[in-house]
This record gives C-alpha cells, sequence and structure tokens, in this order.
C-alpha cells in the first residue's frame, strides 16, 4: 500500500485509476545528486508512479520517457521541497539537472504494482 504526503498530512491508501482500484505499493527509494550536467536513471520495469522531491538549491528540472533521458534548463522544472507525483510509462527513464543555488538532490519514490 502506498502513503502520501500533502500539507504535512500522511495518507496511507491506493491510487484510483479509470472506475476501477488499483493499489500501488512502495518501491524503489533512488537519489540523484544533481549538478551541472544531466543525468540519467533507468526506473524499474514494475514502476507506474514515481513521486519526486528535490532539496537544496532552488529548484530542478527533469524528464521522463522511454529510453535515455535529457533534462535541461528547459525541461520541467520542481521547485525545492514541493512533491509531485506522475504515472510513467513502462521502461520509464528519469533525468535531471540541477537548477539554480547550491548542491541539489532529487528523491526519488518508485511506485508499483
Amino acid at each position: 500500500m502506498a502513503s502520501l504526503t500533502t500539507g504535512g498530512t500522511t495518507t496511507a491508501g491506493t491510487f484510483l485509476s479509470s472506475d476501477t482500484t488499483t493499489a500501488f505499493e512502495v518501491g524503489t527509494a533512488r537519489t540523484i545528486t544533481l549538478g551541472a550536467t544531466s543525468v540519467n536513471l533507468a526506473l524499474t520495469s514494475t514502476c507506474r508512479f514515481v513521486s519526486l522531491i528535490c532539496t537544496g538549491g532552488n529548484h530542478c528540472h527533469y524528464q521522463i520517457g522511454v529510453g535515455a533521458q535529457t533534462a535541461s534548463a528547459t525541461t520541467h522544472y520542481l521547485k525545492t521541497g514541493e512533491r509531485i507525483t506522475l504515472a510513467v510509462p513502462i521502461g520509464a527513464n528519469i533525468a535531471a539537472i540541477q537548477g539554480t543555488g547550491s548542491s541539489t538532490t532529487l528523491f526519488i519514490t518508485e511506485l508499483v504494482n
């Protein structure tokens, strides 16, 4: 069973897809230390959603897709301290790069079925 934290409150439960309920379990926890060069990471083959949060710096940029990815200053933006949960395709990779400020770490929680 997965849990989500929003506004300081943690809720355990299931994620809904379509008209049926599908439960996802917390999978592999990953971290990427970010710098000026894009870093690519392959996700687990059973990963269907990711929960992302970055710490340090002011923000990071990320890109999710099938096969190797490259993040840049023009790809998706995630502000430090904000958490986002996204669906990912089968065989997904995630790439990330540091935004402005000090060193940045991207924490990734895989949600698998």
